[in-house]
Protein backbone atom coordinates (compact mmCIF):
# COMPACT_ATOMS: atom_id res chain seq x y z
CA UNK A 1 0.00 0.00 0.00
CA UNK A 2 1.45 3.59 -1.13
CA UNK A 3 2.34 5.77 1.94
CA UNK A 4 -0.16 7.76 3.24
CA UNK A 5 -2.76 5.55 1.45
CA UNK A 6 -5.84 5.20 3.56
CA UNK A 7 -6.52 1.29 4.99
CA UNK A 8 -9.64 -0.29 3.80
CA UNK A 9 -12.34 -0.59 6.08
CA UNK A 10 -12.36 -4.79 7.74
CA UNK A 11 -15.15 -4.03 10.08
CA UNK A 12 -18.89 -4.90 9.41
CA UNK A 13 -21.21 -2.09 9.71
CA UNK A 14 -22.85 -3.18 12.92
CA UNK A 15 -19.39 -2.84 14.44
CA UNK A 16 -18.78 0.63 12.59
CA UNK A 17 -22.36 1.88 13.84
CA UNK A 18 -23.93 -0.20 16.36
CA UNK A 19 -26.11 2.43 16.99
CA UNK A 20 -27.70 2.04 14.07
CA UNK A 21 -28.46 -1.74 15.31
CA UNK A 22 -29.67 -1.34 18.61
CA UNK A 23 -33.69 -1.82 19.75
CA UNK A 24 -35.28 1.09 19.23
CA UNK A 25 -35.82 2.39 23.48
CA UNK A 26 -38.71 4.55 22.26
CA UNK A 27 -38.01 7.29 25.05
CA UNK A 28 -40.32 10.39 24.93
CA UNK A 29 -38.39 13.26 25.73
CA UNK A 30 -41.48 15.12 26.65
CA UNK A 31 -41.56 13.38 29.50
CA UNK A 32 -37.88 13.95 30.49
CA UNK A 33 -36.55 16.41 32.62
CA UNK A 34 -32.34 17.00 32.73
CA UNK A 35 -30.51 14.98 34.51
CA UNK A 36 -26.76 15.86 34.33
CA UNK A 37 -25.35 20.09 33.80
CA UNK A 38 -25.22 21.01 30.22
CA UNK A 39 -21.37 21.85 30.01
CA UNK A 40 -20.26 22.61 26.70
CA UNK A 41 -22.16 23.93 23.39
CA UNK A 42 -20.36 22.83 20.76
CA UNK A 43 -21.55 25.03 17.38
CA UNK A 44 -20.16 24.83 14.64
CA UNK A 45 -21.85 23.51 11.29
CA UNK A 46 -21.74 19.96 10.15
CA UNK A 47 -18.82 19.56 8.40
CA UNK A 48 -15.94 20.82 10.34
CA UNK A 49 -14.99 18.26 12.32
CA UNK A 50 -18.03 17.70 14.40
CA UNK A 51 -17.39 13.90 14.85
CA UNK A 52 -14.05 14.36 15.95
CA UNK A 53 -15.43 17.03 18.54
CA UNK A 54 -17.64 14.48 19.76
CA UNK A 55 -15.31 11.64 20.28
CA UNK A 56 -13.06 13.81 22.09
CA UNK A 57 -15.51 15.08 24.16
CA UNK A 58 -16.58 11.82 25.17
CA UNK A 59 -13.13 10.65 25.90
CA UNK A 60 -12.88 13.69 28.10
CA UNK A 61 -15.87 12.53 30.04
CA UNK A 62 -19.06 14.66 28.56
CA UNK A 63 -21.17 12.16 28.18
CA UNK A 64 -23.12 11.31 26.17
CA UNK A 65 -22.42 14.16 23.58
CA UNK A 66 -25.08 14.59 21.30
CA UNK A 67 -24.27 14.66 17.55
CA UNK A 68 -26.23 14.54 14.69
CA UNK A 69 -26.94 10.59 14.19
CA UNK A 70 -27.61 10.53 18.20
CA UNK A 71 -31.10 10.99 17.03
CA UNK A 72 -31.19 7.99 14.99
CA UNK A 73 -30.45 6.08 18.38
CA UNK A 74 -33.94 7.10 19.39
CA UNK A 75 -36.15 8.40 16.26
CA UNK A 76 -38.77 10.05 18.85
CA UNK A 77 -36.09 12.92 19.49
CA UNK A 78 -36.84 13.75 15.91
CA UNK A 79 -40.59 15.01 17.19
CA UNK A 80 -39.04 17.67 19.54
CA UNK A 81 -36.80 18.66 17.60
CA UNK A 82 -39.32 19.07 15.21
CA UNK A 83 -40.92 21.00 17.34
CA UNK A 84 -37.68 23.35 17.49
CA UNK A 85 -37.72 24.13 14.28
CA UNK A 86 -41.31 24.52 13.72
CA UNK A 87 -40.87 27.21 16.68
CA UNK A 88 -38.02 29.16 15.55
CA UNK A 89 -38.58 29.19 11.65
CA UNK A 90 -42.39 27.83 10.88
CA UNK A 91 -44.46 30.37 13.70
CA UNK A 92 -45.01 26.77 16.07
CA UNK A 93 -45.40 27.57 19.55
CA UNK A 94 -42.22 28.66 21.30
CA UNK A 95 -39.70 25.94 22.77
CA UNK A 96 -38.34 26.50 26.59
CA UNK A 97 -35.82 26.00 28.44
CA UNK A 98 -37.94 23.47 29.69
CA UNK A 99 -38.57 22.36 26.44
CA UNK A 100 -34.48 22.16 25.99
CA UNK A 101 -34.40 19.99 29.15
CA UNK A 102 -36.52 17.67 27.79
CA UNK A 103 -34.79 16.98 24.97
CA UNK A 104 -31.16 17.50 25.84
CA UNK A 105 -31.21 16.72 29.33
CA UNK A 106 -29.28 13.54 29.39
CA UNK A 107 -26.17 15.10 27.62
CA UNK A 108 -23.53 17.48 29.06
CA UNK A 109 -22.50 18.43 25.43
CA UNK A 110 -23.89 18.73 22.32
CA UNK A 111 -21.93 19.30 18.54
CA UNK A 112 -23.46 19.51 14.94
CA UNK A 113 -26.91 19.81 13.63
CA UNK A 114 -29.57 20.13 14.64
CA UNK A 115 -28.13 21.42 17.81
CA UNK A 116 -25.66 24.12 15.93
CA UNK A 117 -29.28 25.31 14.47
CA UNK A 118 -30.30 26.89 17.52
CA UNK A 119 -26.82 28.55 18.67
CA UNK A 120 -28.77 31.52 20.30
CA UNK A 121 -31.30 29.76 21.97
CA UNK A 122 -29.01 27.11 23.13
CA UNK A 123 -26.85 30.53 24.16
CA UNK A 124 -30.06 31.61 26.62
CA UNK A 125 -31.33 28.16 27.76
CA UNK A 126 -27.50 27.16 29.51
CA UNK A 127 -25.84 30.44 30.05
CA UNK A 128 -22.96 28.48 31.73
CA UNK A 129 -21.73 26.29 29.35
CA UNK A 130 -18.76 26.69 27.52
CA UNK A 131 -19.01 27.29 24.08
CA UNK A 132 -16.71 26.11 21.24
CA UNK A 133 -17.20 26.84 17.77
CA UNK A 134 -15.35 24.23 15.44
CA UNK A 135 -14.29 26.24 12.31
CA UNK A 136 -12.67 25.81 8.28
CA UNK A 137 -12.28 27.21 5.02
CA UNK A 138 -16.20 28.47 4.59
CA UNK A 139 -15.57 27.72 0.45
CA UNK A 140 -14.42 24.30 1.54
CA UNK A 141 -16.88 23.97 3.76
CA UNK A 142 -19.51 24.77 1.26
CA UNK A 143 -18.17 22.26 -1.40
CA UNK A 144 -18.00 19.73 1.55
CA UNK A 145 -21.27 20.17 2.59
CA UNK A 146 -23.32 20.14 -1.39
CA UNK A 147 -21.34 17.11 -2.36
CA UNK A 148 -21.58 15.05 1.01
CA UNK A 149 -24.85 16.18 2.75
CA UNK A 150 -27.17 17.45 0.80
CA UNK A 151 -26.42 14.88 -2.13
CA UNK A 152 -27.25 12.56 0.23
CA UNK A 153 -30.53 14.35 0.21
CA UNK A 154 -31.41 13.68 -3.72
CA UNK A 155 -30.82 9.53 -3.44
CA UNK A 156 -33.48 7.77 -5.09
CA UNK A 157 -34.46 5.65 -2.42
CA UNK A 158 -35.25 8.37 -0.03
CA UNK A 159 -39.15 8.94 -1.43
CA UNK A 160 -39.53 5.24 -0.76
CA UNK A 161 -37.90 5.08 2.53
CA UNK A 162 -40.03 8.23 3.70
CA UNK A 163 -43.30 6.16 2.54
CA UNK A 164 -42.45 3.07 3.57
CA UNK A 165 -40.72 3.98 6.60
CA UNK A 166 -42.72 6.81 8.75
CA UNK A 167 -42.00 5.83 12.24
CA UNK A 168 -38.11 6.56 11.51
CA UNK A 169 -37.30 7.84 7.89
CA UNK A 170 -40.69 10.18 8.23
CA UNK A 171 -39.28 11.39 11.07
CA UNK A 172 -35.78 12.30 9.84
CA UNK A 173 -37.35 13.87 6.78
CA UNK A 174 -39.42 16.22 8.90
CA UNK A 175 -35.64 17.28 10.71
CA UNK A 176 -34.32 17.64 6.94
CA UNK A 177 -37.32 20.32 6.25
CA UNK A 178 -36.06 22.29 8.88
CA UNK A 179 -32.44 22.43 8.35
CA UNK A 180 -33.00 23.13 4.43
CA UNK A 181 -36.47 25.52 4.87
CA UNK A 182 -35.45 26.93 7.99
CA UNK A 183 -31.83 27.07 8.72
CA UNK A 184 -30.86 27.52 5.38
CA UNK A 185 -33.35 29.76 4.36
CA UNK A 186 -35.18 27.66 1.14
CA UNK A 187 -31.51 26.64 -0.50
CA UNK A 188 -27.69 25.46 1.27
CA UNK A 189 -26.59 25.69 -2.55
CA UNK A 190 -27.99 29.95 -2.64
CA UNK A 191 -27.26 31.26 0.57
CA UNK A 192 -25.05 28.53 2.42
CA UNK A 193 -21.93 31.13 2.57
CA UNK A 194 -24.08 33.46 3.81
CA UNK A 195 -25.46 31.75 6.54
CA UNK A 196 -22.24 30.33 7.91
CA UNK A 197 -20.85 33.26 7.80
CA UNK A 198 -23.95 35.03 9.77
CA UNK A 199 -24.05 32.16 11.99
CA UNK A 200 -20.42 32.69 13.16
CA UNK A 201 -20.98 36.52 13.62
CA UNK A 202 -23.90 36.15 15.80
CA UNK A 203 -22.21 33.69 18.07
CA UNK A 204 -19.15 35.43 18.62
CA UNK A 205 -21.29 38.31 19.11
CA UNK A 206 -23.30 37.22 21.87
CA UNK A 207 -20.64 34.73 23.66
CA UNK A 208 -18.35 36.42 25.69
CA UNK A 209 -14.94 36.13 24.71
CA UNK A 210 -13.40 34.53 27.91
CA UNK A 211 -16.00 31.67 27.35
CA UNK A 212 -15.53 31.41 23.67
CA UNK A 213 -12.80 29.05 22.01
CA UNK A 214 -12.66 29.34 18.03
CA UNK A 215 -11.00 25.79 17.29
CA UNK A 216 -10.27 23.56 14.15
CA UNK A 217 -10.11 19.92 13.87
CA UNK A 218 -6.13 19.25 13.92
CA UNK A 219 -5.08 21.88 16.47
CA UNK A 220 -5.16 18.81 19.32
CA UNK A 221 -6.26 18.70 22.89
CA UNK A 222 -4.27 21.60 24.28
CA UNK A 223 -5.91 24.74 23.41
CA UNK A 224 -9.39 23.10 24.02
CA UNK A 225 -8.56 21.40 27.37
CA UNK A 226 -6.48 24.33 28.65
CA UNK A 227 -10.50 26.06 27.89
CA UNK A 228 -12.39 23.22 29.63
CA UNK A 229 -10.63 22.94 32.29
CA UNK A 230 -9.38 19.42 31.35
CA UNK A 231 -6.44 17.17 31.80
CA UNK A 232 -4.78 16.49 28.55
CA UNK A 233 -5.47 12.83 27.68
CA UNK A 234 -2.17 10.36 27.02
CA UNK A 235 -4.22 9.24 23.28
CA UNK A 236 -3.93 11.09 20.64
CA UNK A 237 -6.65 13.88 19.27
CA UNK A 238 -9.56 11.80 17.32
CA UNK A 239 -9.50 12.14 13.55
CA UNK A 240 -12.82 10.78 12.03
CA UNK A 241 -12.70 10.76 8.49
CA UNK A 242 -16.23 12.54 8.33
CA UNK A 243 -16.72 11.95 4.65
CA UNK A 244 -16.15 8.51 4.49
CA UNK A 245 -17.64 8.06 7.78
CA UNK A 246 -21.01 9.83 6.83
CA UNK A 247 -21.42 7.84 3.54
CA UNK A 248 -20.99 4.68 4.85
CA UNK A 249 -23.24 5.44 7.73
CA UNK A 250 -26.01 6.69 5.63
CA UNK A 251 -25.80 3.86 2.89
CA UNK A 252 -26.24 1.07 6.44
CA UNK A 253 -28.95 3.32 7.34
CA UNK A 254 -30.79 2.98 3.87
CA UNK A 255 -30.30 -0.43 3.59
CA UNK A 256 -31.54 -0.98 7.19
CA UNK A 257 -34.56 0.93 7.36
CA UNK A 258 -35.36 -0.31 3.88
CA UNK A 259 -35.90 -3.66 4.99
CA UNK A 260 -37.65 -2.59 7.97
CA UNK A 261 -39.76 -0.44 5.84
CA UNK A 262 -40.28 -3.74 3.15
CA UNK A 263 -40.38 -6.55 5.51
CA UNK A 264 -44.48 -6.34 6.87
CA UNK A 265 -45.05 -5.91 3.11
CA UNK A 266 -42.70 -8.90 2.34
CA UNK A 267 -44.27 -11.15 5.25
CA UNK A 268 -47.69 -10.38 4.24
CA UNK A 269 -47.46 -11.56 0.46
CA UNK A 270 -45.10 -14.49 1.85
CA UNK A 271 -48.39 -15.24 3.54
CA UNK A 272 -50.52 -14.82 1.06
CA UNK A 273 -48.49 -16.82 -1.08
CA UNK A 274 -48.42 -19.93 1.26
CA UNK A 275 -52.62 -19.65 1.84
CA UNK A 276 -53.24 -19.08 -1.71
CA UNK A 277 -50.71 -22.46 -2.70
CA UNK A 278 -52.81 -24.07 0.51
CA UNK A 279 -56.06 -23.30 -1.27
CA UNK A 280 -55.36 -24.17 -4.55
CA UNK A 281 -54.25 -27.97 -3.47
CA UNK A 282 -57.12 -28.46 -1.49
CA UNK A 283 -54.36 -28.34 1.80
CA UNK A 284 -55.71 -25.58 3.61
CA UNK A 285 -57.41 -26.96 6.93
CA UNK A 286 -61.11 -27.60 7.05
CA UNK A 287 -62.24 -25.60 10.17
CA UNK A 288 -65.94 -26.18 11.79
CA UNK A 289 -67.68 -25.30 14.28
CA UNK A 290 -69.31 -28.05 16.26
CA UNK A 291 -71.08 -28.63 19.79
CA UNK A 292 -68.06 -29.66 21.28
CA UNK A 293 -66.39 -26.81 20.03
CA UNK A 294 -63.37 -25.77 17.40
CA UNK A 295 -62.94 -28.75 14.72
CA UNK A 296 -59.76 -28.56 12.39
Amino acid sequence: MAHGAEKPETRTDRERFPELFRPDPCIDRHTCTRQVPMKVLVLGLMRTGTASMSRALEMLGYNPTYHYFTQFENPSDCDMWKEAFDAKYFGGKPFTKENWDQLLGHVQAVTDVPAACFGPELIAAYPDAKVILTNRDVDKWHHSIMTTVFQAHHHPLLPVLFFIDKKFMGRWRDITIGLIRGFFQGSPEKNGKRIYQEHYDEIRRIVPKENLLEFQIGEGWERMCEFLGDEVPKEPFPNVNETRTFGDRLDCLRKQRLWAGLKPYVYGLSAAAVAGTLWATGAWPKVTFGSTGLTI
